[in-house]
């Protein structure tokens, strides 16, 4: 899992559906996490407990292949959680500024582009860390 992003995703019976890799109106970014090691990824889980997410959480990880792929970039943002080493690690993949400029063009809101486009690619190939 060598720098490998993961997602923080609700496990329901042993699977991931993918609404967890969706974006809400008005978001330009899949939120994300640099995982280095195991103890990194019981941080971040802890952290995104504390910042309210609830049910049965898990990481999810995507390979960097795929973003490259999708055309998506890897940008760092702060995190929401409470724990600044968490925070630290939190980066979006959103895509290009040139997609975003043809999508406000075409008067396209980028989390429906993304819905449709990225989010099935993305949960066909994330793999839930055991």
């Amino acid at each position: 899992m060598a720098d490998t992003p993961v997602r923080v995703v609700v496990v329901r019976k042993g699977k991931v559906k993918p609404t967890e890799f969706r974006l809400r109106a008005g978001e330009v970014g899949l939120s994300l996490f640099h995982a280095p090691d195991v103890v990194s990824c019981d941080a971040i889980l802890a952290a995104v407990r504390a910042a309210g997410k609830q049910g049965e959480l898990g990481l999810a990880e995507i390979p960097m292949s795929v973003f490259h792929e999708l055309s998506l970039r890897l940008v760092r943002t702060p995190g929401g959680t409470p724990d600044p080493v968490v925070n630290a690690l939190h980066l979006e993949a959103r895509p290009s500024r040139w997609r975003r400029l043809l999508l406000w063009v075409r008067r396209r809101p980028v989390h429906e582009w993304f819905n449709e486009q990225i989010t099935p690619h993305l949960a066909v190939v994330a793999k839930l860390i055991e």
